[in-house]
């Protein structure tokens, strides 16, 4: 009797804890709306600043930079956490980041200038630490998975201002499409090109495709 009460004590004691401990909170469309207000923003700067200033060097370098941030902030609000979308960038699937037959040598790279470009950029382009490799184990993985988000970040803008630069020529702006067309490869194709060598060689060196 004493221990089936015990039981029936022990269980009323867990349906109450379960009944009054708070869920964590559902983020449910809150990243959905915010992602949303922010890119009205941001579409609202660019719109001005294309009928302003469309027809000089200025426009065609600082649309690179507002993308850019847009990107940065719609990331962020959208990260990884608890009820909330996966991340801005898992929307490009993961056949996207394999590396191709054309990429393992690094000879593709190497005829495209893409090494010239790390060496003259090196400060402010991301790249691997030689250090960090031989002194941690299983950094070349994460070497690897980190070098996803800023090729898609570049990759996204990049689409985003060749569609600008199609409105340019359209729009009879030759000056402004050939400014545009110029920061775009060496702001967005460029790094997009030079995290994929680093990628390359983090695979070479660990034997993986």
């Amino acid at each position: 009797m004493d221990e089936a009460a015990r039981r029936l004590t022990g269980r009323c004691a867990e349906v109450q804890a379960d009944v009054t401990e708070p869920s964590p909170p559902d983020a449910g469309w809150g990243p959905f709306v915010s992602g949303t207000l922010i890119t009205m923003c941001f579409a609202v700067v660019l719109i001005w600043g294309a009928r302003t200033y469309g027809r000089t060097v200025g426009f065609a370098f600082g649309v690179n930079w507002i993308l850019m941030a847009w990107a940065i902030t719609l990331g962020r609000v959208l990260e990884s956490r608890s009820g909330a979308w996966d991340g801005l960038w898992a929307r490009l699937p993961a056949s996207y980041y394999a590396t191709r037959r054309l990429e393992k040598r690094g000879r593709l790279y190497d005829y495209l200038g893409v090494r010239w470009y790390q060496r003259l950029l090196r400060p402010v382009l991301w790249s691997m630490s030689p250090a960090r490799l031989r002194s941690q184990r299983g950094a070349r993985q994460t070497m690897i998975r980190a070098t996803q988000d800023p090729e898609a970040g570049h990759l996204l803008i990049f689409v985003v201002i060749t569609g600008i630069t199609l409105w340019a020529l359209v729009s009879g702006w030759w000056d402004t499409a050939a400014w545009l067309l110029l920061f775009n490869v060496l702001h967005n194709l460029y790094p997009v090109l030079s995290v994929r060598q680093v990628r390359a060689r983090l695979h070479r060196r660990g034997g993986t495709a």
